[in-house]
């Protein structure tokens, strides 16, 4: 059957090439000058034309010389024989035969004597009575036909590529390694890409290829793939290779959110001890928290507890240019975890398949059929009551609502930024296997760090390491802390070059922040001032709360924006108010965000009242809103929002300064920033007025200290630009040694 086929094939194409005639490649002669019909024309009614020569369509002619007067015909023998060769060379050229000759003599005609364009489709029937009228030598040449050499190529080309096809199919039928190979990619382009983990006896072990070494009461093993019968068997068996293990001994300053996981666990372990109640497994648990939170973490300690498989994905590798691909890996995935039932799948940054069907500008169709696929996995008509899904994210505003009710999320396990105490066994753990010298306070460190994560901490503890070998010593000491808190904070120190009065202007400013800080008791404490340049930075003020705070009073609310106004109050009082210098920029822009936020967010406002009118980047385009997030993280100013890290008051280079508010700029462009749509314009001026009356109140209460303590900023200014660091102990005792 395949041979009659095959034979039926060969007959068409040659039948079918057959029927098609080689394509016509005769061109002009080079150095012919080619003109539009209507001009061809013009040259012969002006009596400029003294021969034509015509095949088909195409219409060369020969122009007179300058000795030739216009409309005579040629007279002379010179110009009959002049006019013959000429013939003879387009024909030659036209039909390939003599090439050379024909082309040497052409080029002996003058290039800018000859002419050729085209007749129109439709012909012209006026044109043999003009040429005939303006006495025009005219050649009527046959049709051109291309050479032997090219007809034979043409007649013989069907057959070499019929020729070609019955090689590589008689090749592959011998050989059908390639078209087994291409079946294996097919086939696994759809398959899962879940790493799997599970733990091992010391028998497995052994069969591991030798590559797994054995440890008392098992090891946790990374299996790249399952396996099954046939193709997809012979695709999954991966070679198995030890991974350390993680369990919640590693996980710490999140204890709340570790005993909702270790109920999950030991569900997985004694089944019995729940069911007897009643009780049924929770079908998945999301994990939701700001990035460095250690939701991946936990999901680890799972794997290393739970003491069945782990299947763990994320969840941008569901996704792929070919449609329909995604959802075929869920279907793999969730098949194979009913096989290792009972089991555990973890699915990181599930936002990247779960975002909200319709929200989008542009429709991703093969994204919504994943999220589809996916739903139906988790709850559908399959049972699958002894797989838990386990899934993290950052983003949870964004993700479907069909997603996250019960059944399918059962839990939602809000994963926060760690309190002191929290922080504190964080550094613990990641300080196990560093050497610390004794005045290591780590009580002190998780103070100087609020606000920040796990991750961070893991990287602080890390940098100080760094520091101490680069400063060759046998232990990590205090001091490395500190320095390292500063670098992952505020950047490196920076060699700039700059003016004695560029130095002033900044120990002012930055003295301004510090004093107005240190008379408020509302204010968070001055840790260090320094006017070296760090980061993005010239000056830095970095502040410290001795406590985490999750509740803020007016009065606190306003110390921190007298606190942020004080350098620009500072360089007022010093400098006068005509030289003042753009170093405030980021701090105008913090503290009028948080004046903002008291006025629409808070009901902070007397002439506002209680509502809130804060419809804007964040309700509008959360992709706004993360971009102006982090860019005024980046500006490492004082915290506009009051339930971050008050870390520092830095002033910022202008350039850098504008990069922070490049987010703010495209919000207000787009008419994002804020929308009126849902308070009225009265509302809104009325906003905008209490900004600024909150904003002048903070600034004359900064005004008010600062001009009654002018000997301490003076003070204040000369040791930085003596010192240009002054540390707690030195600020706080400069100051009161100025108060006595």
């Amino acid at each position: 059957m395949t041979g009659a086929l095959l034979l039926a094939l060969v007959l068409l194409l040659f039948g079918l090439f057959s029927q098609l005639q080689p394509p016509l490649t005769g061109t002009a002669p080079s150095g012919v000058t080619a003109l539009s019909y209507s001009a061809f024309v013009d040259q012969v009614k002006a009596g400029k034309v003294l021969a034509v020569v015509l095949q088909d369509r195409s219409m060369y002619g020969l122009l007179t010389s300058s000795s030739t007067p216009a409309g005579q015909p040629p007279s002379s023998q010179a110009s009959t024989t002049e006019i013959r060769a000429w013939s003879r060379s387009i024909s030659a050229n036209a039909n390939y035969s003599g090439w050379a000759s024909a082309q040497s003599q052409v080029q002996t005609f003058d290039p800018a004597r000859q002419i050729y364009t085209r007749l129109p489709a439709e012909g012209d029937p006026q044109l043999m009575p003009l040429l005939s009228e303006k006495h025009v030598f005219v050649t009527i040449l046959p049709p051109a036909s291309n050479p032997l050499w090219l007809q034979l190529l043409w007649r013989l080309l069907p057959v070499v590529v019929i020729g070609l096809i019955v090689t590589l199919m008689a090749f592959s039928l011998r050989n059908p390694r390639p078209l087994r190979a291409l079946d294996e990619r097919i086939a696994r382009m759809s398959r899962s890409r879940a790493r799997r983990f599970e733990k091992q006896s010391g028998a497995t072990e052994r069969k591991a290829e030798g590559s797994a070494r054995s440890n008392n009461g098992g090891s946790l093993a990374e299996v790249s793939g399952g396996g099954s019968n046939g193709l997809a068997g012979r695709m999954g068996q991966a070679r198995v290779k030890t991974a350390p293990p993680v369990t919640f001994a590693d996980v710490a300053g999140i204890d709340e959110v570790r005993a909702e996981l270790e109920e999950i666990v030991e569900f997985l372990r004694s089944p019995e001890r729940f069911k007897r109640l009643g009780a049924r497994i929770p079908r998945g648990a999301l994990l939701v928290g700001p990035p460095g939170t250690g939701k991946t973490l936990l999901a680890k300690a799972v794997a290393g507890e739970a003491g069945v498989p782990f299947f763990s994905i994320s969840a941008s590798e569901f996704v792929e240019m070919f449609v329909g691909v995604g959802a075929s890996r869920v279907r793999d995935l969730f098949a194979e975890a009913r096989k290792s039932a009972p089991c555990v799948i973890f699915i990181d940054e599930i936002d990247a398949v779960g975002r909200k069907r319709g929200a989008r500008v542009f429709s991703n169709e093969e994204r919504d059929q994943t999220l589809n696929q996916l739903l139906v996995e988790l709850d559908g008509f399959n049972e699958r009551e002894a797989v838990i899904v386990l899934a993290a994210t950052n983003r949870v505003d964004i993700l479907d609502r069909a997603l996250l009710r019960p059944g399918r999320f059962d839990r939602t396990i809000t994963v926060s930024l760690p309190d002191r105490a929290g922080r504190q066994a964080i550094l613990a753990v990641h300080t196990r296997q560093t050497p610390l010298h004794e005045d290591v306070d780590l009580e002190r460190l998780a103070r100087l760090t609020t606000g920040m994560s796990g991750a961070d901490l893991a990287n602080l503890v890390n940098e100080a390491a760094l520091i101490a070998a680069r400063r060759d010593l046998e232990t990590v000491t205090q001091a490395c802390f500190e320095e390292a808190l500063a670098r992952v904070q505020l950047g490196v120190l920076r060699p700039l070059v700059m003016s004695e009065q560029e130095r002033r202007v900044i120990a002012y400013h930055e003295g301004g922040h510090a004093l107005v800080a240190y008379h408020l008791p509302e204010a968070d404490r001055v840790n260090w001032v320094t006017i070296l340049p760090r980061g993005q930075s010239l000056g830095v003020t970095q502040f410290v709360s001795e406590e985490d705070r999750y509740n803020y009073s007016r009065e606190r609310l306003m110390a921190r924006i007298a606190v942020g106004l004080g350098g620009r109050v500072a360089e007022e009082l010093i400098f006068g108010p005509e030289r003042v210098t753009t170093g405030a920029e980021n701090d105008l822009q913090v503290v009028t965000d948080l004046a903002r936020r008291m006025v629409t967010r808070w009901g902070m406002s007397e002439q506002v009242g209680v509502i809130f009118a804060d419809y804007g980047a964040e309700e509008a385009s959360p992709v706004l809103s993360a971009a102006s997030s982090r860019a005024t993280g980046a500006a490492l100013a004082l915290e506009a929002s009051p339930l971050g890290p008050a870390s520092a008051s830095a002033r910022l280079l202008p350039t850098q300064a504008a990069t922070a508010t490049l987010a703010r700029m495209q919000a207000s462009a787009t008419g994002l920033g804020r929308s009126f749509g849902a308070i009225s314009t009265s509302l809104a001026a009325l906003i905008d007025a209490e900004v600024q009356r909150i904003l002048s109140e903070g600034r004359e209460l900064a005004r008010s200290i600062l001009s009654t303590h002018c000997d301490q900023l003076h003070r204040l200014a000369a040791a930085l630009l003596e010192r240009e660091h002054l540390n707690r102990a030195e600020f706080e005792a400069l100051l009161q040694e100025a108060e006595a």
